[in-house]
Formats: structure tokens, C-alpha cells, sequence
């Protein structure tokens, strides 16, 4: 496919870009590099009806970079591109990225979704990505707002006391957004694993009515004490499905 170098000012950012956070001193460091090396990798853009400024479809961190080093010129692959197939190109670029926070891959996937009225099913098959998977980074979306922005990428072994998608995934089995906010906070400040935080939620779930009581005790505690209290239940049951499972007959010879 054919490079052009297109000057940097006829280039214009995609307001709908999934990514909407750039690291500035990353972007610094890759700006020192631009000025060493140049722009190795093209970025690809799609021209815009007035003829003459084009629209970043992917590159935009390195498009940013470039403006940095005071470069004039950009490599470029141009695209003739919908807004649907440019979307769908950078979000496909972008989920192979692993530094893009959750939340805006779950707000690109809903805007595409939505835009070409895709099932979750046909939305997975598109991106080559598991249904599970696309369920989980949506319903990010379902979280209290300040709860989604702080969830992170599993990757990388995040440092305890963060938001994982793990943890997520358990924060949206709860109904209440007040309940969802309240573990939240105990996941960072408590630095609960995923283990701990699943656990606490179905202790939630399993008592509603007692709650506030559960919130305000270290989860360790609680953890502890349904453990202890369990213990006892756990034992009959499995004694019980030992019993069900004998053949009775055998044990009372004619």
C-alpha cells in the first residue's frame, strides 16, 4: 500500500478515537525518538469531503509525538473510510493494545454496537473476540461512572489496591450502585484480590439485609467468620451427598 508524506497540519484528530488518554511523558519519549529515528511506522488517515485535511484513523499517539519533535511531515497510508469502518479499524488497533484503560474500549464497542445495531454475538465475531469477553468490557458501563474509569488491565500485574477487570467482574454482580461504589473502596483501600472481592459479594448477596453491617468490618474479618461458620454446614453437606450416593440395598443383605 502506498505511503504518503502528508504535512502534519493538514491532519486532523477523530473526536470519536477510542483512546482518550495519551501518557505525556511516554508521548515525550517517543518524540525523542521521532527526532533520532523519524516516523517509522506510518500513520493512517482517510480524507475528509473538503479535499485537502484528512482524519487520523490510527496513529494519533505517534501523530501527537511528531507535533512534539516539530516535525512538518507525517508517512501516511490513506484510506477512503466511512466513520463506521474507521471505527471499527481503530478499535481493532486499540484492543491490541494493552495500555488502553477498559472503560474506553467498552465505550468504543458500545458506540460501535450501537452504530451498526450489532448483537453482542456479531460484535464478538467481527473482532474476533469471545462473546464472554465482550459482555464483560460493556457491561463496564453498567458500573457507577467513577468506578469504570478506575478499572485497569489485568496485564502487567497491576499493584494491589487496583480495580482489575476481575475485580469488575464481581462489582457487577451487585444491584446497587451504592453497594458497588461502597467495595470498590474496599478493594483500594483494603487492596482485596479478586478471590476476596468475589467472595465479599456473594456474602452481600447471600445477606442483603446486613450490609451495612458487612461494609463496616474489615473484609478479613467477615471472610473469617463466614469461613468458621460454614465450616460446620460444608461438612453435613458433603456427608450427605456421601450417604445419597451409597447403594443402600447392598448395605442390607436379604
Amino acid at each position: 500500500m502506498e505511503v504518503q508524506l502528508i504535512p502534519l497540519d493538514h491532519i486532523v484528530e477523530d473526536p470519536d478515537q477510542p483512546r482518550k488518554g495519551y501518557d505525556e511523558e511516554n508521548l515525550h519519549g517517543l518524540a525523542e525518538s521521532i527526532r533520532r529515528y523519524g516516523v517509522l511506522n506510518p500513520i493512517t488517515v482517510r480524507p475528509l469531503p473538503d479535499g485537502e485535511t484528512y482524519q487520523i484513523v490510527t496513529g494519533e499517539r505517534r501523530w501527537r509525538a511528531a507535533q512534539i519533535a516539530s516535525l512538518t511531515l507525517i508517512p501516511c497510508i490513506v484510506k477512503s473510510l466511512d466513520p463506521a469502518q474507521a471505527t471499527t479499524e481503530q478499535l481493532i488497533e486499540n484492543l491490541q493494545r494493552e495500555d488502553l484503560a477498559p472503560i474506553d474500549k467498552a465505550r468504543a464497542l458500545k458506540q460501535l454496537k450501537e452504530r451498526e445495531r450489532l448483537t453482542n454475538r456479531e460484535l464478538a465475531q467481527m473482532l474476533g473476540l469471545s462473546e464472554r469477553t465482550i459482555g464483560i468490557w460493556l457491561g463496564l458501563l453498567e458500573l457507577p461512572e467513577e468506578v469504570g474509569e478506575q478499572v485497569v488491565s489485568a496485564s502487567g500485574r497491576p499493584p494491589a489496591g487496583t480495580i482489575t477487570e476481575s475485580h469488575a467482574r464481581s462489582l457487577l454482580e451487585l444491584d446497587d450502585p451504592e453497594l458497588q461504589t461502597r467495595v470498590a473502596e474496599k478493594i483500594r483501600e483494603e487492596e482485596l484480590t479478586s478471590g476476596e472481592t468475589a467472595a465479599l459479594v456473594r456474602t452481600l448477596r447471600e445477606d442483603p439485609d446486613r450490609a451495612e453491617e458487612i461494609l463496616d468490618q474489615p473484609t478479613e474479618q467477615v471472610l473469617a467468620a463466614v469461613a468458621e461458620l460454614r465450616g460446620p454446614a460444608l461438612e453435613v453437606r458433603k456427608l450427605r451427598r456421601y450417604i445419597e450416593g451409597l447403594d443402600v440395598a447392598s448395605l442390607h443383605p436379604s
